[in-house]
Parts: structure tokens; C-alpha cells; sequence
């Protein structure tokens, strides 16, 4: 590979993280390379192969015991918002927003929820939790649990059964007010949390028989049933709906107000049921755009509107291709969500590109730099895999690591330097790959996932992290690959490698060995952490940063393997959770955070709820780096808006002010990150990235000094990124310095040299397996 100068001149056991994600010093374990053992793989996959269960004592997965029906016969969707309901007898809520269910020994439970702001020794939290205001039941028999038994795109449908003639089923998604019901026999009873008012009352003369409605603390909620029914209130709180034989259905909105316009409204689409719900998305190369469409599939229950409600998320209303009026919305964690009529709508968004390496410093002194920090780090580089662990995400940093300070050691010109790097990186994937030692892989065709042993942070026994963990894998191998093909060729090492994104990015549906997009959340844009979701709070993301480490490495490894699938695949996960991870973890456009909240960016994500804290540290060092780290070239995504880097940076030092006047301490260095917290404020401004670096300071455990400052000294020289230029590859950069030129890269993977044209009108003609840059 070349670079080319054409110049004029990336928690407890069922948490993400598990119980302690240890900083850069502290406890060292055992190398990750695996002792070799007597056994052979079961399955022979190229050069390497994998087992077909995991060995005793190697840790056991989850059991998704309560699915049904048609759940049943496919791979189990964990990680997804709704992912409880698999893995225990009554779920945990189900936070769908602007609504939230959970499943419980009293019934199905509705709550449309309120905000809540709390700070517990520091650690601050906004939510808005599941409270339940009508628990939805059956009169004539007893549920015996709660089971997934219908789920598509962001629809998920929980059977509540006695037995195999007796069941209700309640469908509810993403973005809706409404929750759809059908019962095999008997009455349902729903219960109310209060009754502040009546607003329509279908047992009095004169009223709809088909419409309930209630003010229940503050909020209105409507029950519309078929033409047929008949109602009773048993008891203050209590309402009894009998419905026709033929018509054993009915379902339950919370509605934006109370008044009798908002109620007609939402009659009208309210026997419109959910069939399936489906995102389909285009890369456009040559505009790089990529577009999203999403459709909700219904089927008219009663009359003929199949129309509904679908409720934009502020990712969404942001890049929406047409204009979609709105009447009714909500506010909720993820900001307000907007409220628009009908079964679909687009979005467009633009892939802002990255390059897998950088071109060669320019600056004498930075070159020379960068050049002594390598013959340290390269000496260093096996130790990258042995400090904190040896299971698939420690050893995953460490790849990452390598391949970055590989891609330093090539783009200077230290070919040996590279070399050996490379042949590092092969070996230590080779070695897990192979099956045959203490470290290996095993599919589990019962859950249907792809893991590594030994686990870490429950990524085994609560199917945590698989996204974080495998990202890195696939970003080293894909960095292989694009030095050596025939490694990457499924007759040596590529088909591991394609096993490994199978599990989180498996694109097809209804498979049995994989679930669709295992960590993605295609409606709210980005990535789960949790396996099982076991939380009152749902689902949960820290480290996004890693999340779009994932899908950089999807990315780099389609286009050196001409998997343009995949590739593509890539481009639609990087350039949708860069955006939402913007949104809502960063809130770059002041739409989702509350002023109450008072913190400039939130670490955590929950289903119900956004923090400011780590699984494993209030040490604000870690609390700002965990959703910046890796740093790679694929992080730029991060210098979307330089003045809010350059804010959010110097919001740092009050922080860590207010952690030491409280006392705390959690063992690391006072310096502890000093490097990713520098190499992002380069992202603002490269000057004062710079600056804050100490080379002698404390070094993040998948980092290296070489990186770090050939890094800082690159955007010195480039600049900041430019998003306001594209082109017509997927592999291509474009930086802006103070004085306003242009730094324009591309680099070509593949075997043919290509041109390359960015929107300026700047052409690069590009040699295979190159980089070019110029200005």
C-alpha cells in the first residue's frame, strides 16, 4: 500500500462494561494469545474453524426460554429495547416512546411517561420512567408468563398465555402512541392508576360504544374498541370491555391532549393494526447520500383506513426527504418526537467518508517525533495485548492499537517497522481463529451467536457488547486485508472474520444462526449494549464511539474484500449512529437535553434515561473519553461542530475540580486519558490538542504514543475535517486549515485505479491499493 503526495505543495455482569472497566493501570492479566489444546474445531471454516458449543467451565449463554410462535423459529433478537421479554417471566419496561409497557403478573401495564431529573453523589441522571396508568388483563383466565412471540424491524408483539386456547397479545414499536390487543376468549379488564377525569365515557347514552377515554395523572389515554362492544365500570378504577365473538380485538393510545378533535383523530387510524415494520437504505455512491426509508405494514381491523401514526424522532424530522405536517407531539427522553399521519417516510442523510491511514507527516520535527515514539512503541507492541485482560475485548484494543500504530509506521515509511506490526496482527487473530486453543470461538445455534471465549463483561452470560468487542476484530482484520487479500480470501482466514460480523451485522431477516443487526436499533438510529436488557431503565449504550468503531470496520472490510454489500451496509450503520449519537449523546443542536440536566453531553443512553457517569468511574477523564475512544481516522464524525469540541473540552477541568473537592479517587492517573481527551480537542482545534498532550503522560490501554502524536501533528498540518465537501467514494477525507485550503484525500482498495471527483470539483486519480492527497 501506498500514500501518494499529488500536492502543488471507534458494569454489573448484565451491564454494558460489567462490574468494573478498569482505566489505564491496575490489574494485568494473563497474554490473550491462548494456550494451545488437545481439541480440534467442529466446523472447519478455511485455514481456521470454530466449535459448535462452548467447553466446560467456558461460561454459559442466556436462554431465551419465554418466545412462541414465530419468534420461536428464528435467532434470538437480543440487544434490541425490547430483548427482556426473552430471558426472564415478566419483562422489564419496555421503553417504545413516547410510550412504555412492561409485562407483568397483573397484566399488560401502559404508561405514557414524565420527566425526572435526579443527582445521586455526582452522578447525574434525567429520566422518564415507566410508570404504569392502565394495566391492560384478562378476565377469564390468568397469564402464566409473558413471551416474545412476533417481532420485525422496530415491532415487537408479547403473547400473555394460560394455555394454547387462551392468550393475549399485545403489539407494541417504536415511535407510536398506540398499543394493539388481541384475546383468544373472555373479557379484558383494564385497570387505572387513578381517574382524574372521565373524557368519553362509552357506557353513557349519547357516547361512541366504541371509545373510552381517561385523564389519569395528568395524561389521557383512549381505549378504542370494534363495532360490538360493551363496556362496564366494576369499580371506580376498574373497566370492563366485553367484546363481540367475531371481533376480539381493540387498542389503547396516549394521546397529546384531551380534547375531542385529538380523539376523533386517533379514532380514525385506531384499527389499523401493525403487521410488520421495515427500514430499507441505499448508499449512493456517486452523491454519497445515503437514504432511509421506513414503512409500517397494516391491516385494517375494522372499516378500511390502514393509515396510521408514525412518530419522528428528532434524528429523523432533522433529514426527512419530504415535508411531513404534524399536529400532535411528545416530549420525551429522546427530545420532542413529532407526530405525522401514514405508514412511512425517507430520510436522507450525507456519508461524510473517512480513509483507513493518513499520508506522511510534512514537518521535519514532527516527522523526526514521530519516528523516535516508534522504535519505543514498536518494541512495546505484544504488551498491547496483555494489560488488562484476555477475552475478546481486550484483545480486540489491542488489535485495534496495532493496526493504527501500523498504519503510522507505514505512512512514515518504516516499511520493516510495518511489516512486523502486520505479521503481529495476523498472528494473534490466527491463533483465536484456529479453534485449537484455550481462546477460541463457538456458534451457538440455539440463541444464534458467534462468541469468543474467555468472556468479558458478560458478553457470554448476558450476550453484552458483541458490537464493542467485534469492532475491533474487524477493524484489524480489515486493515489486513487491505495489505494482504489473500489472508482476508475464504479459503485462509476470511471466513472467521465473516463469522464474527454475522453476529452483529447480519443484514438478512428471519435467519436462524443470526438475528438481524443483532446491536442496532434501526428506528432510534443506534446501537444497544445489553444482551438481555435487564434493566427498569431498558436498554443501554455507553462507549457510541466504539459503536461506530464497528461499523467504520464494516466499511473498510466490504471495500477490501469488494464485499459491496456489506460495504454498504457499513456506510448505512456509520453514517446513522454518527448522526444519532450527535443527537442524543452530545445533543449538538440543543434539542434533547434538559437545562435541568445541566451537563454539556450525556455518557449513558438508556432506553428510559441518559447519565452522566461510567459503569465503573465518576472520574470525569473517563466519563468524557468513553464516548470518544478509539481514536482512529474513522473519528472524525466526532469534529462535526469544532466550537462545541472546543466547548466541551474546556468544560473538562471544572469536572474533575468538582470529583477532587468531593474526595474521590478511583486509583488512576491524574492524567489518566490525557491522550484521548487530547486528540479530540485537536478535533476543534488542533493548536490547543496539541498543547494539552504530554508524551510522557499517562497513555490510554488502546492507544499508543506514536499514534497519538503523529495524530496531533497530522491535523496541525490538515486541519480540521470538512464536511461541507463529499465525494464520489466511500474512502475519502477532506480537511480545512485556518488560512481556509483544503487538504483533499482518497484512497483506493481496490485493484483497478480509479478517479475520484469531490463536490468542489477536485479530481484525484487514485492507483490501486493507495492513498492520494492534495491540495
Amino acid at each position: 500500500m501506498r500514500a501518494i503526495d499529488a500536492m502543488p505543495r471507534n458494569r454489573p455482569v448484565a451491564a454494558t462494561r460489567g462490574v468494573a472497566r478498569i482505566a489505564a493501570v491496575g490489574l494485568l492479566l494473563l497474554s490473550g494469545a491462548g494456550v494451545p489444546v488437545s481439541a480440534d474445531p467442529d466446523v472447519a471454516l478455511g485455514l481456521g474453524g470454530y466449535l459448535t458449543r462452548l467447553k466446560g467451565g467456558d461460561g454459559e449463554l442466556p436462554v431465551a426460554e419465554f418466545v412462541t410462535g414465530e419468534a420461536a423459529g428464528r435467532a434470538a433478537p437480543t440487544n434490541q429495547w425490547y430483548s427482556s421479554v426473552m430471558f426472564q417471566r415478566w419483562s422489564q419496561p419496555l421503553h417504545a416512546h413516547p410510550m412504555t409497557y412492561r409485562a407483568s403478573e397483573q397484566g399488560f401495564e401502559v404508561g405514557l411517561p414524565s420527566k425526572r431529573f435526579a443527582d445521586v453523589d455526582g452522578s447525574l441522571e434525567l429520566s422518564y420512567p415507566h410508570v404504569p396508568a392502565i394495566v391492560v388483563a384478562p378476565a377469564g383466565f390468568t397469564p402464566k408468563d409473558a413471551r416474545l412471540s412476533k417481532f420485525s424491524d422496530w415491532l415487537a408483539q408479547v403473547s400473555m398465555a394460560a394455555g394454547p386456547e387462551e392468550a393475549l397479545t399485545a403489539t407494541v414499536l417504536h415511535g407510536s402512541p398506540f398499543s394493539y390487543y388481541e384475546i383468544s376468549k373472555g373479557d379484558v379488564r383494564f385497570r387505572l392508576a387513578a381517574r382524574d377525569a372521565v373524557v368519553a365515557d362509552p357506557t353513557q347514552a349519547g357516547q361512541d360504544p366504541r371509545v373510552a377515554a381517561v385523564t389519569i395523572a395528568g395524561k389521557t389515554y383512549a381505549i378504542f374498541a370494534p363495532t360490538g362492544a360493551s363496556w362496564e365500570w366494576t369499580q371506580p378504577t376498574e373497566l370492563v370491555l366485553r367484546l363481540p365473538a367475531e371481533s376480539r380485538y381493540f387498542s389503547v393510545a396516549g394521546l397529546p391532549d384531551a380534547t375531542e378533535s385529538t380523539l376523533r383523530d386517533f379514532h380514525a387510524v385506531a384499527y389499523a393494526f401493525p403487521t410488520d415494520t421495515r427500514v430499507e437504505w441505499a448508499y449512493d455512491e456517486a452523491s454519497s447520500k445515503v437514504r432511509s426509508a421506513y414503512r409500517v405494514e397494516t391491516v385494517a381491523k375494522e372499516g378500511e383506513e390502514r393509515g396510521t401514526f408514525m412518530g419522528l424522532y428528532p434524528h429523523h424530522w432533522s433529514s426527512v426527504v419530504s415535508d411531513h405536517p404534524s399536529k400532535y407531539g411528545y416530549d420525551s427522553v429522546r427530545g420532542r418526537i413529532r407526530l405525522v399521519p401514514g405508514n412511512s417516510f425517507t430520510t436522507e442523510r450525507t456519508y461524510r467518508g473517512f480513509v483507513p491511514v493518513w499520508p506522511a507527516l510534512e514537518d521535519p520535527a514532527n516527522k523526526e517525533s514521530v519516528g523516535s515514539l516508534l522504535v519505543g512503541d514498536l518494541a512495546k507492541a505484544p504488551q498491547l495485548f496483555g494489560k488488562m485482560g484476555r477475552g475478546t475485548y481486550w484483545v480486540g484494543k489491542g488489535l485495534g492499537a496495532t493496526a493504527q500504530l501500523m498504519s503510522v509506521a507505514e505512512a512514515e515509511g518504516k516499511t520493516k517497522m510495518s511489516d512486523e506490526l502486520l505479521e503481529q496482527l495476523k498472528s494473534r487473530m490466527e491463533s483465536w481463529f484456529s479453534g485449537e486453543r484455550s481462546t477460541y470461538f463457538a456458534h451457538d445455534s440455539t440463541l444464534g451467536t458467534f462468541v469468543g471465549v474467555p468472556q468479558e463483561y458478560g458478553s457470554i452470560k448476558a450476550m453484552n457488547d458483541h458490537h464493542f468487542h467485534y469492532g475491533y476484530w474487524v477493524m484489524g482484520a480489515a486493515h489486513v486485508a487491505l495489505r494482504d487479500p489473500e489472508w482476508a480470501s475464504q479459503e485462509k482466514w476470511g471466513g472467521m472474520v465473516g463469522k464474527i460480523i454475522s453476529d452483529i451485522a447480519t443484514d438478512e431477516r428471519g435467519r436462524r444462526d443470526f438475528p438481524f443487526l443483532r446491536n442496532f436499533d434501526v428506528y432510534e438510529g443506534h446501537s444497544w449494549a445489553s444482551g438481555d436488557a435487564n434493566f427498569d431503565a431498558g436498554n443501554n449504550q455507553e462507549s457510541s464511539s466504539e459503536a461506530v468503531n464497528a461499523w467504520a470496520g464494516l466499511v473498510l472490510w466490504g471495500e477490501a474484500t469488494g464485499d459491496r454489500r456489506l460495504r454498504d451496509l457499513g456506510v448505512y450503520l456509520l453514517t446513522t449512529e454518527a448522526a444519532s449519537v450527535n443527537q442524543y449523546w452530545f445533543d449538538l443542536d440543543r434539542q434533547v437535553l434538559a437545562p435541568e440536566y445541566g451537563k454539556p453531553f450525556a455518557s449513558m443512553v438508556f432506553g428510559g434515561k441518559y447519565a452522566y457517569n461510567t459503569w465503573w468511574t465518576q472520574e470525569p477523564r473517563q466519563i468524557f473519553g468513553i464516548n470518544m475512544l478509539p481514536i482512529t481516522t474513522a473519528s472524525t464524525y466526532l469534529g462535526a461542530d469544532p466550537k462545541y469540541v472546543s466547548s466541551l473540552v474546556a468544560a473538562l477541568p471544572a469536572a474533575v475540580k468538582a470529583y477532587n473537592a468531593r474526595g474521590l479517587d478511583d486509583g488512576t492517573p491524574k492524567d489518566v486519558w490525557q491522550d484521548v481527551i487530547a486528540s479530540y480537542a485537536a478535533l476543534g482545534d488542533p493548536e490547543a490538542g496539541a498543547a494539552m498532550w504530554n508524551r510522557k503522560g499517562s497513555v490510554e490501554a488502546g492507544h499508543t504514543r506514536s499514534h497519538t502524536a503523529y495524530w496531533l501533528a497530522s491535523l496541525k498540518e490538515m486541519g480540521t475535517p470538512d464536511f461541507t465537501v463529499t465525494a464520489d467514494t466511500p474512502l475519502y477525507a477532506v480537511f480545512k486549515d485556518e488560512k481556509g485550503v483544503r487538504t483533499y484525500l482518497a484512497y483506493n482498495a481496490r485493484d483497478a485505479a480509479i478517479k475520484v471527483k469531490f463536490s468542489t470539483g477536485t479530481t484525484l486519480d487514485v492507483p490501486p491499493k493507495s492513498l492520494v492527497r492534495t491540495r
